[in-house]
């Protein structure tokens, strides 16, 4: 039965209160006469916020009718660089009054006797934001790219919002989030990391000595990209999750929209797994005035694949650290190594072609290995966490806990999560040693010690790359660059090997 509430409704309905508290907040909002919650129920989508479905009828007011809306809350935990809702409300409707395509902000609150935490209401748009339909889908081939061209002026539109602006006043300044902020952000989260990551120091090394001129700011999305706007059939119905806003760099966004991490299994489309890049710089340029630099967007591409990679391992801290039982956070800290050979492409693209074939320093020969090296225990710190067995355990705990109580209410856990996290799991117990050797032992014969404590070595390796530590001598150098290619196809023959396959590695 739905709640129904007026002015004059009692408060009490201890069974269903968030939803008459929510629709009472409707009604003192609205100016409606009454207000009836027929569903309020969960939404596929938001790895950070909670979106929930609110089927609603009002009565009066400025909603009077049947009204399909979205209420957004904060999830249970999130990351550091995420709006608050109320922000993020109104840099929603910054846009919206931008002509921008959003669904209406409406309403929001920051009483927590309501909801029971922070929410903002808006109007639901019919579509789907699931990338990998999006890209994988035959029917929309033909329309894609003037999807990316409307997208590019999207996107513009967003840009032409720009400081000072009163309403938009708890935004950062653009020096607190440019490059070199960022870039001090990145490394602060690598220095509290429990696994180093020396392809990422890499590649905050090249964009510490690349820094682009200052850029005038503008109102970035900063998570512009394929599975954050919606489309319903060719129609684009809005652009979404808007909790990453902020002043920056417009070549942020474009960078960011073209990063190989968003194009969702179809690397041959550069503007977000959709179009060429050439239909979504036109509609930007078209509606904005401005050349896009290509040079300041390869930068920004290469910050695209670092931040996504912090943002995959703080998506795993979550499950690690954080506490939240989830087989999809444990597995996405596993992305943060597609991210690094997406870095390796952009910065060494000479080098991929030979890395595999033709190493480039001398190896320790596997006689002279030491017994003690030959354990996959002692290689563990080049692998993303968690690792098998903890991805193991987590499994068999979805399984027996959730999947088989549940199937008879009909409701259905996602088995490719399961199954790709015991196929992982398979290989590093199978491949471990015989995937990574080449890489370890390298490692060993950079540092001139045979048999090295490997987590230690791995960190004063990560540290070399951070202050371009074999920048001096261009044989050491190349050793180096061998070691961070190996290193990432080793983790991601465990981890992914299809995505190795689709970048050109068998």
């Amino acid at each position: 039965m739905a709640d129904m509430v007026s002015p004059q409704s009692d408060a009490a309905d201890v069974g269903n209160g968030r939803r008459a508290a929510l629709a009472r907040f409707l009604v003192a909002e609205s100016g409606a006469r009454v207000c009836e919650i027929d569903a309020l129920v969960p939404l596929a989508g938001g790895a950070i916020q909670e979106n929930w479905g609110l089927d609603t009828r009002f009565s009066g007011g400025s909603l009077d009718g049947p009204q399909r809306l979205v209420l957004r809350a904060a999830g249970n935990t999130g990351v550091p660089s995420s709006l608050e809702r109320l922000h993020e409300f109104a840099v929603l409707k910054a846009a919206f009054a931008a002509g921008v395509t959003v669904p209406e902000p409406l309403y929001a609150s920051a009483d927590p006797s309501i909801f029971g935490k922070p929410f903002f209401v808006m109007r639901r748009a019919n579509g789907t934001a699931a990338a990998h339909h999006i890209t994988r889908n035959p029917a929309l081939d033909p329309v894609l790219p003037q999807i990316g061209e409307q997208l590019g002026r999207e996107l513009a539109r967003i840009h032409a919002i720009r400081p000072p602006r009163p309403d938009l006043d708890f935004l950062s300044p653009y020096e607190k989030s440019d490059p070199a902020c960022q870039i001090a952000g990145f490394r602060d989260y690598l220095d509290a990391h429990p696994s180093p990551r020396p392809v990422l120091e890499w590649g905050l090394r090249w964009l510490e000595t690349h820094v682009p001129a200052p850029a005038e700011p503008v109102l970035c999305h900063h998570d512009f990209r394929t599975g954050n706007y919606l489309l319903d059939g060719a129609r684009l119905t809005g652009i979404l999750d808007w909790e990453f806003a902020g002043w920056g760099d417009p070549h942020e966004d474009l960078g960011w929209f073209c990063s190989k991490g968003w194009r969702f299994a179809r690397l041959d489309r550069e503007a977000g797994g959709i179009a060429d890049r050439e239909p979504f710089y036109r509609g930007y340029e078209a509606e904005s005035g401005r050349r896009i630099d290509p040079v300041r967007v390869h930068f920004w591409e290469v910050i695209a694949s670092v931040r996504w990679a912090i943002i995959a391992l703080q998506q795993s801290d979550r499950h690690i650290l954080g506490g939240e039982r989830s087989l999809d956070l444990a597995l996405t800290g596993r992305r943060a190594s597609e991210c690094e050979l997406a870095i390796l492409m952009l910065l060494d693209p000479a080098y991929q072609s030979s890395v595999i074939a033709a190493p480039s320093c001398s190896r320790v020969r596997k006689e002279q290995r030491p017994e003690a090296a030959a354990s996959p225990v002692s290689i563990s710190p080049i692998n993303d966490l968690p690792r098998g067995p903890a991805l193991l355990a987590c499994a068999r705990e979805l399984l027996v806990s959730d999947l088989l109580p549940l199937l008879p209410a009909g409701r259905r856990l996602d088995a490719r999560l399961i199954a790709n996290c015991m196929a992982i799991a398979q290989r590093e117990a199978e491949q471990m040693w015989s995937t990574a050797e080449p890489a370890v032992l390298e490692l060993a014969t950079l540092y001139g010690d045979p048999d090295p404590p490997y987590a230690a070595v791995l960190a004063r390796f990560a540290r070399d790359m951070r202050i371009g530590g074999f920048e001096n001598s261009p044989e050491r150098a190349g050793c180096a660059r061998d070691i961070l290619w190996r290193l990432t196809i080793a983790k991601l023959r465990m981890a992914n090997p299809r995505f190795l396959a689709a970048n050109g590695f068998s």
